[in-house]
């Protein structure tokens, strides 16, 4: 079974990370060059800006996908589509409020918005722009059903289909534009990306439909009990989430508030290379959550420790990808990006180690979320926030070690749970053992 799903999923994912890697590096250059590098900081900024309304989400796509793996792992398909049912409808209603309220704050609202972000566009623009980025991401987190639906059935790396496709539509858009010197703007590409992301979600719900068509979900399976059954499950992972935002998605607001548009280009450039690891790490080990809660279900104490091998393998290959990168990092930007980007050596080093970090406490993550024990990482987080923002500030600026501090930041504060998480694991595979 293991050997089935692993290999089904990293075939996919490895095409799609390759394909990735060379969209990524593809469209950096010509999306710099489409806007400029400061109003692509300030694209970078407001997509990171907008992913804080997921905390309306209560923790729902991951609560979700895991009611899902315990009931379709017991064959109750009646009671995984009541959840489905419960959790789309009841997050269409969600989305579709919120929509609406952030449309009249931010289409009618007298807010100096391109001040803010410190952009050269008006604020008309601006508002627009942030208004279809929420768009898109409210679609996202309501299509984050389908995803459910996915890792439940071992699909993992089809997850990431509809963005590949999205990027895709975009990397096109933005080179025709480029190319044939039509203007592109911030409001103009929010509007392409959800056009794109709007349609990859049709394609992909259209088909699990006809795959799955005991799944599809419908008003007359819809109980609030089941709701709120998903949302207490979700909720645990809430203040995880929160973490990842203060730590993935504040930092291009500090650098841009701190040292400007520009830099924020730099740093995207940075976490887009150390995206490569991370990323297909957590595209080669994500069946280890669905497969992780199966052995603890089972009590399997075999499978367990065979993931965990898994897990801690994958690492080694990751990691030393990540020195790579770091060695040929300023090459490879002047040659994609723009020669006159020159990355410190203190800022690559950093990428290193952030990277190795995110990568040691992602696995482990995969393997607790699996099996529900999240006590911990919810501590660590709680800490990781309050130490981050302040620390990110304090060596960005006070220190005055630029971008280079942030990550420092994020490293340090990522680190408690990649301390932890290891002797977590172990007492869990103790426990099974004793059952």
């Amino acid at each position: 079974m293991i050997g089935g799903v692993f290999a089904r999923n990293v075939g996919l994912s490895t095409v799609l990370k390759l394909s990735a890697f060379v969209l990524q590096f593809a469209m950096l250059p010509v999306l710099v060059r489409a806007l400029g590098a400061h109003e692509y900081g300030v694209w970078v900024a407001m997509q990171s800006l907008v992913v804080w309304v997921s905390l309306l989400e209560l923790g729902l796509s991951k609560g979700l996908r895991n009611k899902l793996i315990e009931s379709l792992g017991e064959k109750k398909h009646e009671l995984a589509r009541s959840y489905i049912s419960s959790c789309f409808l009841g997050q269409l209603l969600l989305w579709s409020f919120v929509c609406l309220l952030l449309y009249l704050v931010l289409l009618f609202g007298e807010f100096p918005w391109a001040r803010w972000m410190k952009s050269q566009g008006d604020d008309h623009q601006i508002a627009m722009g942030l208004f279809l980025s929420f768009v898109s991401f409210a679609l996202m987190q309501l299509f984050g059903v389908t995803n459910a639906i996915l890792y439940a059935k071992h699909w993992n790396a089809a997850t990431a289909l509809v963005g590949f496709f999205s990027s895709v539509g975009l990397f096109l858009y933005a080179y025709l534009s480029d190319r044939y010197g039509f203007e592109l703007s911030i409001p103009k590409l929010a509007y392409a990306n959800l056009l794109l992301l709007g349609l990859g979600y049709l394609i992909q719900s259209v088909y699990l439909a006809k795959v799955f068509p005991e799944l599809v979900p419908t008003w007359r399976l819809f109980r609030w009990g089941h709701f709120q059954e998903v949302i207490f499950s979700g909720s645990r992972f809430l203040l995880i989430e929160i973490t990842y935002i203060v730590i993935f998605v504040m930092d291009r607001w500090i650098v841009l508030q701190i040292l400007g548009p520009g830099a924020v280009t730099e740093y995207d450039i940075l976490l887009r290379l150390s995206s490569i690891v991370t990323t297909g790490y957590a595209l080669f080990i994500g069946p280890t959550w669905a497969l992780s809660g199966t052995a603890w279900a089972k009590q399997d104490s075999a499978m367990m420790t065979k993931l965990w091998r898994i897990v801690s393998g994958l690492m080694i290959p990751f990691a030393s990808v990540a020195v790579a990168i770091g060695l040929l990092m300023n090459p490879l930007i002047h040659v994609w990006v723009d020669p006159a980007i020159d990355v410190p050596i203190l800022a690559r080093v950093s990428m290193v180690v952030y990277s190795w970090v995110v990568i040691w406490g992602a696995g482990y993550a995969s393997l607790l979320n699996g099996i529900g024990r999240v006590r911990e990482q919810m501590l660590c987080s709680v800490m990781a926030c309050l130490m981050n923002i302040p620390l990110s500030i304090y060596l960005c600026q006070i220190q005055g070690v630029g971008i280079a501090g942030v990550l420092i930041a994020s490293t340090l504060s990522l680190s408690m749970f990649a301390l932890v998480a290891p002797f977590v694991w172990r007492d869990c595979r103790r426990s099974c053992k004793a059952i």
